[in-house]
């Protein structure tokens, strides 16, 4: 600080000494204490006249209070500065730890903070894979894969793999005992060679020192300083083993730091499920899209709730190096489409307790029910084959219908409806089987029927007769290769169909007949071509709700076991049929027809209860719903022509229809056309036959006696099962009948109402007569 800028107070006069110079100010605490550094004299010049100058540079500085220059000049007060640091360190430090373990950051209170989470979690790691270890080495040694192999050739009684794997196991053995001794005499021969090694040497030396200390050729040393040589390693060795010995707690510590490496290694390759789940890196399972992983596949099968499954995962299954369970890891199959896995499952989970869980293991793998397929192994059951569609693929556009621009079916190979989600084409059986759709409107089900339909177009035998009671036109473009084409929702429609059906059940008394002729059990394609009378039928009854929903509960009941019967029996003789409705209830799709049904399809459906009437009793429960599908609206197809279905293919799943828009059916009904030599005009079944009660009363009596009225009534009835007048005619009714329609005379005799056989012969060919004379004259 210069004095002079400060005009206010007097000058300080500089000193070539060092030491401290003090200054009185004006005023306390105006000016500071200014003390002195020690300077070098080479800095000051004396002038002429004994003044001294100034040297030309100077040295900043800065100003310090007492107490910062008692830190540099004090050493104690420099130590007691760093150790107060220290010890406000330690102290912070002290309470942040407290603070965490005690839970203070408000993370895992109730577990413990962060700290202890981390201890707790790392040591029930070590724990894992140190009990992952012990097992491993306790199935080397109890060499359990042989013996799990032995138990299963013994179960297939496969006696010498029993014999080959016995000599197997025993063989182990002598060659670890064989193993044992080999490294034994290595050790003892390497030591024996390192001994005579020292030895020789010890012995060169010694005899150098002697000779040496003679001539001195290698310098000034003698055997006396060899020895001093020989006995300082030996003390420096001494020393370093009783080092050694005192501190062996660091070697404990290294070999215990090493072993809990490895253990932790261990525990850690067995994955995140071996441990709490609180003290797991992530609680909940994320439900976005997942990459199937193996540590995807299993966090997503240890959430389904199987106790078996989940203790076995806790257990490090399937990261343990005894379970070998990954017969497939997951990968991306062929085309992008999916990923699938093959995995031998533990025992007391089973692939059914799996595919139970199908909704649920979709959810945590984050796909839609329809998109996970899960399935036993043909070759091996334990093993689940699962197969999950990447997202969007069953909205994707399908593929072409691959017979619309040429080509034939075989009605006796099969027909093309559609694509698996794998990508593959589903071409279903149609010999000997029949068919239920059902879903709701939009769901797509007469999409799936109109393919099969094309399909039996294609083929010149099939004939197809199709019924559908509604006023729509799904089916006119395949009009020309029609047999029969009947729509509308009228008693008269219905009236006909059943009719149809009822001359096709006694066609095959025929049809039974002619198998016989020919020699065959069932019909086939080459007896088929030849015998008109065997020819394929395909009968499509669409909206059936309409057949099944009339009459009394007791007529509908007949009419439905009448119908089993049929559609039971049918298949041997090449008829099939179809039935579709988007109310499926036991009331428009009787169960007992469902119980017998081979092909079942459903679409997009509102509950379980009708997802069940469809694919069979708790068919939702063990996996197997369309319920996630979603029908077709005014904005979007949604899952349209994708149907759940079990017969179509080998296990029950997902089949995406073939679309065939109006052109493309009438051009394929064209070719079907071609095939059959031409067009065809489809017939309109004929109503119900009336029945000319008089003659059918002269073919129920053949003798002579009078037979009672009520008798007769169950005669008539059993002549034409199907015919409503006699269902409806009672014996009152038929006494009425023929006293006030045909005049003749019935005593009531003991309420019995007798009719006289030959009073009705009379009556008959009298009718018959004038019926015949009125031909003639017309």
């Amino acid at each position: 600080m210069n004095p002079t800028d400060h005009n206010d107070h007097p000058k300080s006069t500089t000193e070539s000494t060092p030491g401290p110079v003090s200054e009185s100010a004006g005023s306390a605490g105006e000016l500071a204490t200014v003390h002195q550094l020690p300077g070098r004299s080479d800095q000051h010049q004396s002038s002429p006249g004994g003044a001294v100058e100034s040297a030309p540079d100077v040295i900043e500085g800065e100003i310090v209070t007492d107490e910062e220059w008692a830190l540099l000049t004090d050493q104690k007060a420099r130590r007691d500065a760093r150790y107060a640091g220290y010890k406000a360190d330690l102290t912070a430090a002290a309470r942040k730890t407290v603070t965490v373990a005690k839970g203070g950051t408000g993370l895992a209170k109730s577990k413990g903070g962060p700290a202890v989470r981390f201890a707790h979690r790392h040591v029930a790691i070590i724990a894992k894979g140190a009990e992952a270890e012990r097992q491993r080495r306790k199935a080397e040694k109890g060499q359990t894969d042989a013996r799990a192999a032995r138990r299963a050739a013994l179960e297939k009684n496969e006696l010498d793999r029993v014999a080959e794997l016995n000599s197997q196991i025993i063989e182990q053995r002598r060659l670890k005992a064989e193993a044992a001794k080999l490294r034994f005499e290595l050790g003892w021969e390497i030591t024996k060679k390192t001994a005579l090694v020292l030895v020789i040497l010890l012995g060169i030396s010694m005899l150098a020192g002697i000779v040496n200390g003679f001539g001195g050729w290698f310098g000034n040393w003698n055997l006396t300083d060899v020895l001093r040589t020989i006995g300082t390693i030996f003390t420096t060795g001494a020393a370093v083993m009783t080092w050694s010995v005192l501190h062996i707690w660091l070697f404990g510590l290294a070999t215990a730091g090493v072993w809990a490496f490895r253990r932790w290694k261990d525990g850690k390759a067995l994955g995140e499920h071996v441990l709490p789940e609180n003290l797991r890196t992530s609680t909940s399972a994320r439900v976005a899209y997942l990459e199937l992983t193996e540590n995807a596949l299993i966090t997503a099968l240890a959430n389904l709730g199987n106790a078996k499954l989940n203790g076995h995962i806790k257990a490090g299954w399937p990261n343990r190096d005894t379970d070998h369970p990954w017969v497939r890891p997951p990968m991306l199959a062929e085309g992008g489409r999916g990923y699938s896995a093959k995995l031998r499952l533990p025992m007391g989970a089973s692939v059914a307790d799996i595919r139970r869980a199908n909704e649920l293991l979709a959810h945590n793998l984050g796909c839609l029910p329809q998109e996970l397929f899960i399935d036993a192994d043909p070759d091996d059951p334990t093993v689940m084959d699962l197969f999950r569609l990447e997202p969007g693929v069953l909205r994707e556009p399908v593929e072409a219908y691959p017979l619309l621009t040429d080509g034939s079916t075989d009605f006796f190979a099969g027909f093309p409806v559609g694509m698996s989600p794998r990508g593959s084409v589903v071409e279903t059986t149609v010999n000997e089987r029949n068919f239920v759709f059902s879903g709701t409107m939009g769901s797509g089900k007469t999409t799936m029927i109109l393919a099969l339909l094309a399909g039996a177009a294609l083929d010149p035998l099939v004939d197809i007769d199709v019924f559908v009671f509604a006023d729509n036109n799904d089916f006119t473009p395949l009009e020309p290769v029609l047999s029969t084409y009947v729509k509308g929702d009228t008693p008269e429609n219905v009236d006909a169909c059943l009719s149809h059906i009822k001359n096709l059940h006694a066609d095959l008394a025929k049809r039974g007949e002619l198998l016989v002729k020919h020699g065959v059990k069932e019909v086939n394609r080459e007896v088929a071509a030849k015998e008109p009378g065997l020819r394929p039928r395909i009968v499509v009854i669409d909206e059936c709700q309409s057949f099944f929903r009339q009459g009394e509960p007791k007529e509908r009941a007949e009419l439905i076991d009448w119908v089993v019967r049929f559609y039971s029996a049918a298949r041997k003789y090449g008829v099939v049929l179809v039935f579709a409705t988007p109310v499926p209830s036991d009331k428009s799709l009787p169960r007992d027809l469902v119980s017998v049904t081979s092909n079942k399809a459903c679409g997009a459906i509102g509950d379980k209860t009708r997802n069940n009437v469809v694919l069979g009793d708790k068919a939702h429960e063990n996996g197997i719903s369309a319920l996630g599908l979603k029908p077709k609206t005014k904005d979007a197809l949604n899952d349209a022509g994708t149907l759940v279905t079990v017969g179509f293919m080998d296990s029950p799943g997902v089949v995406r229809s073939f679309y065939l828009n109006g052109d493309q059916l009438a051009a394929i009904a064209a070719r079907g056309a071609e095939m059959r030599g031409g067009a065809t005009t489809p017939a309109t079944p004929a109503g119900p036959v009336e029945r000319d009660i008089i003659a059918d009363l002269t073919t129920v009596m053949t003798g002579e006696d009078a037979v009672n009225a009520g008798d007769l009534v169950g005669a008539l009835r059993n002549l034409a099962p199907g015919y409503k007048p006699y269902k409806a005619l009672t014996k009152t009714k038929l006494v009425a009948l023929l006293r006030e329609e045909y005049g003749l005379k019935i005593p009531s005799t003991d309420n019995l109402y007798p009719v006289d056989p030959v009073t009705v012969r009379q009556l008959h060919v009298g009718r018959t007569a004038l019926l015949e004379q009125g031909d003639d004259q017309a």
